[in-house]
């Protein structure tokens, strides 16, 4: 018994350390871990930047990740950006990177001169976007308001075209049975014309006169009836019917 006995433990000296040296190899295997990506950063542009003057609203997300966000654009004097909490603009920037932070993801884009541009966008996991939509945006000149149209004058009602007397009895033919007809429109300074329908059966002259009063001279040539048509650059007309009559005379 007393030789046997430093036998056995060392021994168990022996399978002690062996399983000890198991184990911390064994953990050293299990125990390193691959840290997770980052989830992809989404980028819109709700608006268009074409021309000086337009604005857009950047918004930006990642699941599980709620801010801030770095946004950056490579020339401020083209693209200037904003905070979308604050209600106002920034002012124009000097030539060069201008770069905010914006805790929600959402910035205005304002387009302050032309030239071209990048957006780039920073989020969670050192993760660093510039979408190619966002990609040297080139910004056109303002395009101009369109110029009110000049609202037309309203045209002015003419004063009524008369001719008196509106029937006209010749009791005989030639000059000395002549009678006349008188047209006026009062404040008018244009022409009267006549036309008429009494080429055998009457004269009506002059063919045109002045306003705002003027006389035209009638004069017989055969019995019959016909009509004397009047009218001024307004496009008014006034018409007055003539009559012809002739006294045979009977020779004893």
């Amino acid at each position: 018994m007393y030789f046997r006995r430093p036998f056995f433990l060392g021994y168990a000296l022996l399978a002690i350390g062996a399983l000890a040296a198991c184990s911390s190899g064994g953990g050293s295997g299990s125990g390193t871990t691959t840290p997770p990506s980052a989830p992809a950063l989404t980028v819109n542009l709700i608006g268009q930047l074409q021309a000086v003057g337009n604005i857009a609203v950047l918004q930006v997300s990642q699941p599980g990740f709620v801010g801030p966000y770095t946004i950056t654009s490579s020339n401020g004097a083209v693209l200037s950006l904003q905070q979308k909490l604050q209600s106002t603009q920034r002012a124009p920037q000097s030539g060069g990177p201008q770069t905010i932070i914006s805790p929600n993801g959402q910035a205005y884009v304002t387009a302050l001169s032309q030239g071209s541009a990048s957006i780039t966008v920073n989020g969670s996991g050192g993760l660093t976007v510039t979408p190619t939509t966002l990609q040297n945006i080139t910004i056109g000149p303002a395009t101009p308001s369109p110029s009110p149209s000049a609202s037309a004058s309203p045209t002015p009602t003419p004063n009524p075209l008369a001719v008196t007397p509106t029937s006209l009895a010749l009791t005989g033919t030639g000059s000395s049975n002549a009678q006349t007809l008188v047209v006026t429109e009062s404040g008018y300074t244009g022409t009267f014309t006549e036309s008429d329908t009494c080429s055998t059966i009457a004269t009506v002259t002059p063919t045109s006169g002045t306003g705002p009063s003027f006389t035209f001279t009638v004069t017989g040539v055969s019995a019959g009836t016909c009509t004397a048509t009047f009218a001024d650059t307004n496009g008014q007309h006034v018409s007055a019917t003539i009559g012809v009559t002739t006294t045979g005379v009977v020779i004893q």
